[in-house]
């Protein structure tokens, strides 16, 4: 099944070992969606590019999770606000992903407030993040997009991001049509507000 292949990799307790999975079993996976999200992405004023995770630094402990960033610089995503379309043990991710070493960061804060109702209309099944490194979300309603907002806002190390999550055992990640089609319309829902 689609969905075995990709999170069966973190079963692999060795680093090389998991490292060696993910490039077999899940990188090709992620070139299948840059080929989809850039064009979504790359359009009038924007000119996205695909950074699948290397993992270089990683000698002893293998790593948690595993992604794709679409960002607009070439030399790296994480100092602006990118997407990220990834995988943990036993779920799917899709984020707007605002991180804490991010450059213009008033900016984006009053980009953030300015987009607020958009983002609130887009309802269920999205959800908040406050870490990228961690699971665990939070639904997307306004109280909760206000204390995250106030959060990202008054602490530098805060992180912000919205998106979806989907679960290992849910119907629509068994069929690999079915996941791109998620990550496609999550993305595209999300470009269509942010990079407005």
């Amino acid at each position: 099944m689609f969905s075995d292949r990709l999170f069966s990799v973190f079963k692999e307790p060795d680093v090389e070992g998991r490292l060696a999975l993910i490039r077999k079993q899940v990188d090709p996976f992620f070139e299948e969606v840059s080929q989809q999200i850039l064009p979504i992405l790359n359009t009038n004023d924007h000119q996205y590019q695909a950074f699948i995770a290397k993992h270089a630094r990683r000698h002893v402990n293998p790593p948690m999770n595993t992604w794709v960033a679409f960002g607009e610089h070439k030399r790296g995503y994480k100092m602006i606000p990118h997407y990220e379309v990834g995988i943990w043990d036993d779920r799917l991710f899709i984020w707007l992903d605002l991180e804490t070493n991010i450059q213009e960061r008033e900016t984006v804060i009053k980009k953030l407030k300015q987009k607020q109702t958009n983002f609130l209309d887009l309802g269920a099944p999205f959800v908040l993040s406050n870490n990228h490194m961690i699971k665990g979300e939070v639904s997307l309603t306004p109280t909760n997009y206000e204390n995250q907002l106030s959060n990202y806002e008054k602490h530098k190390q805060a992180e912000f991001l919205i998106g979806r999550c989907g679960l290992d055992d849910e119907l629509q990640l068994k069929d690999e049509q079915e996941v791109m089609r998620l990550i496609e319309r999550t993305i595209q829902q999300l470009a269509e507000i942010w990079d407005k």
